[in-house]
């Protein structure tokens, strides 16, 4: 990711394990650093992350860990939380209280964030059982909207999606599929009983 300026590169790990003594990282060509940033002055912070994805200039958290201290905190298993444009590791780029900061938008679904994936210029976003797209849309205080895209199809693993050029792979519960901001289709027509002797294993 991009830091507070172009000739600063940043990479984030997070492993979405919500321990007391394993937060998520960055690294900025020089050290790691824990990264927890406050979001808001109760204080809340984010614990932890599924995954963290760049978008229109923002940080994307999906499926998050938020609370007061690391090994504690709510899981908002269909939460994007972003931060500011620019740099993520400001001390109040992730504040939600603050108008023109960070912010979060809760999908309108009882299932958990799975994986994410681009396709084209369109953040795809695959839950247990169905496929939405996090759609920019501009808006200063809450720049993306949730759109569903399939309410039968979703996906199994984290870093299971693939990327091809009209859609991207994800095997899910029921079939494997390819999406794109517009739809969903089976790929394993010719196969369909194949998907069920994937499985995911510790």
């Amino acid at each position: 990711y991009r830091g507070g300026t172009d000739n600063i590169r940043l990479f984030f790990i997070t492993n979405n394990f919500n321990s007391a003594t394993v937060p998520m990282r960055y690294y900025d060509g020089a050290a790691f650093s824990a990264f927890t940033p406050q979001l808001d002055a109760t204080p809340t912070y984010l614990l932890q992350a599924e995954i963290l994805i760049p978008y229109y200039g923002r940080l994307l958290a999906l499926n998050t860990q938020e609370g007061a201290a690391l090994g504690g905190g709510v899981n908002f298993y269909n939460r994007c939380r972003f931060s500011q444009i620019g740099s993520p590791v400001a001390v109040d780029a992730w504040r939600s209280d603050t108008f023109g900061k960070g912010g979060f938008i809760d999908a309108p679904t009882n299932e958990s964030i799975v994986s994410a994936q681009f396709i084209k210029n369109t953040l795809i976003v695959f839950f247990e059982r169905s496929t939405w797209q996090l759609r920019y849309v501009g808006e200063y205080g809450l720049p993306f909207i949730w759109e569903r895209v399939s309410s039968d199809f979703g996906c199994e693993s984290t870093n299971s999606s693939v990327i091809f050029n009209e859609g991207v792979l994800a095997v899910g519960d029921k079939a494997i599929i390819t999406a794109n901001a517009v739809g969903v289709k089976r790929v394993d027509l010719q196969i369909p009983d194949f998907v069920f002797g994937i499985n995911n294993a510790e």
